[in-house]
């Protein structure tokens, strides 16, 4: 029984990062239990705290950066196994569907299951990469609105064309 456990913890891994690579959000937050916690220090944690994060909050980031990136590469690697608890290296490939940048990175993550969901999960990662890497698409961003702005058509005082 151990042993079967074992391979669906490690199933539940790759399905998890398969439906974030395919941008199926209802079944990410289907494979996490209802008092799911991420860990993770992101680039717009302002305080640098670390914090955790509910399966709600998750579902709320993940439905943003699935509007604003492609995910072109989300693959677990080097996964170890160890009852509940696993960890693996996700090799990640995104392109800011904006500006067309790209980030390939990894992240290490650190997953807890209970009962065939996963219950926790703490990220790492390269977070002067990240934050580089939103500086840029900012900055280019910023760049493309002054280009769209300065192409666009005279706008009246109601907004229209």
């Amino acid at each position: 029984m151990a042993a079967d456990s074992t391979i669906n913890n490690a199933s539940l891994v790759h399905d998890i990062c398969r439906c974030f690579r395919e941008k199926q959000l209802a079944e990410i937050v289907s494979l996490l239990s209802d008092d799911f916690k991420l860990r993770v220090l992101l680039p717009t944690d302002t305080d640098g705290e670390i914090r955790p994060r509910s399966r709600a909050e998750v579902a709320l980031l993940a439905h943003a950066s699935m509007g604003e990136f492609d995910i072109l590469r989300f693959e677990p690697d080097d996964i170890t196994l160890n009852g509940e608890m696993i960890s693996s290296v996700t090799h990640v490939k995104f392109r800011h569907k904006r500006t067309g940048k790209e980030l390939e990175t990894q992240f290490r993550h650190a997953w807890q299951t209970a009962d065939g969901k996963i219950c926790a999960l703490e990220q790492t990662h390269d977070l002067q990469l990240l934050s580089d890497y939103i500086d840029s698409i900012r900055a280019v961003a910023s760049g493309l609105s002054q280009d769209d702005e300065a192409g666009a058509a005279p706008r009246t005082a109601s907004g229209r064309s």
